[in-house]
């Protein structure tokens, strides 16, 4: 009888300890999407962003750019994808919103390649939110062009069209330009943001937060554009 009590015993509090860990999971990832900054905070360099070297002049008058690197292979980036799309569409008209894809390994390869020929052939409306949820709700797996093709097949585009233009030059050159531009802005996590292509933001501190020291930063580059004029 003492056996089989250890043993209720010890079943009940592997239990115990599971539901704590994946409590604790929860939370942390709660925190990832959701911590902010609080009135009058400052966002600090080296914590919450930082400066990249060489930076290209913006010329007077243009829009601030704000690009989001991301993949469709990262659940950050999913979860992040409906956040940076409402904040993208509160922005006033000096503010110009992007994406770039990241190019960390082939299969990501494979999917900016995907992204560029989406936005190529003008179709993100159709296949951009799909394809988040096809590998992260439903586990899909895209590991060759025609796997992807099948899959946007009928979407704004045939199989065919999408082979086509994945494989044009257009997209191909798209494509050498992104990872130019991963590795001149030091790209090495996703999702992470560039502003005015002087600050790399990332999401250390929390989703939210990087939104919060993207519009500090905003503001700063429109007082110096001020100063300067």
């Amino acid at each position: 009888m003492a056996k089989k009590d250890n043993k209720v015993i010890m079943a009940r509090n592997t239990i115990i300890a599971f539901i704590s860990v994946v409590a604790i999971g929860i939370l942390a990832f709660g925190t990832y999407v959701s911590t902010d900054m609080g009135a009058g905070e400052i966002a600090e360099e080296n914590n919450d962003y930082q400066v990249i070297e060489n930076p290209r002049p913006r010329r007077p008058g243009d829009p601030i750019e704000v690009i989001e690197y991301f993949s469709y292979a990262c659940i950050h980036c999913k979860t992040f994808d409906p956040i940076i799309e409402e904040w993208a569409a509160e922005q006033p008209e000096d503010v110009a919103f992007s994406r770039a894809p990241a190019t960390f390994s082939p299969i990501w390869a494979l999917l900016s390649q995907t992204y560029l020929t989406f936005e190529d052939q003008g179709v993100l409306d159709q296949n951009h939110s799909r394809m988040f949820r096809a590998i992260h709700d439903a586990g899909r797996q895209f590991l060759t062009p025609e796997m992807v093709a099948e899959y946007v097949d009928g979407r704004g585009l045939s199989s065919a069209e999408f082979l086509r233009a994945f494989n044009s030059p257009a997209v191909k050159e798209a494509m050498r330009k992104a990872e130019r531009d991963q590795l001149r802005f030091q790209i090495a996590a996703t999702p992470s943001l560039v502003v005015a292509g002087k600050y790399l933001v990332g999401m250390n501190n929390g989703q939210r937060r990087a939104l919060r020291v993207v519009e500090h930063l905003l503001e700063q580059e429109r007082a110096a554009e001020d100063t300067s004029t």
